[in-house]
């Protein structure tokens, strides 16, 4: 499985323009970073990507776009737990596998 490390890349947005990102991860799990290093996390609600805070080991949006200053709290470098890297990991799979076992 091929992927990416700490990877420059203009992604676009439902609700704003494209934003540039540092991404990190493989097609089952991938982090994204402003230039800065603030982690973000694509806020399907808004059709945006804003900063993220970790509770309780998992990425949670800010409901900050990435385009605004960051809000307090906001820890640079930021990951999820790896128990929760594991449960997105495996979610993933599961419905990559379960799509393919429809299609056939």
């Amino acid at each position: 499985m091929s992927g990416v490390n700490k990877m420059r890349a203009s992604l676009g947005q439902a609700n704003g323009p494209e934003v540039e990102l540092i991404v990190t991860g493989t097609p089952d799990y991938a982090t994204y970073e402003t230039l800065d290093g603030a982690p973000s996390i694509y806020d399907d609600a808004l059709g945006l990507f804003c900063y993220a805070r970790v509770v309780d080991g998992e990425y949670q949006s800010t409901g900050v776009p990435v385009t605004a200053p960051a809000p307090p709290g906001v820890v640079l470098h930021a990951v999820e737990s790896d128990e929760v890297r594991a449960r997105k990991i495996n979610a993933r799979r599961d419905r990559r596998t379960h799509k393919s076992l429809n299609q056939e």
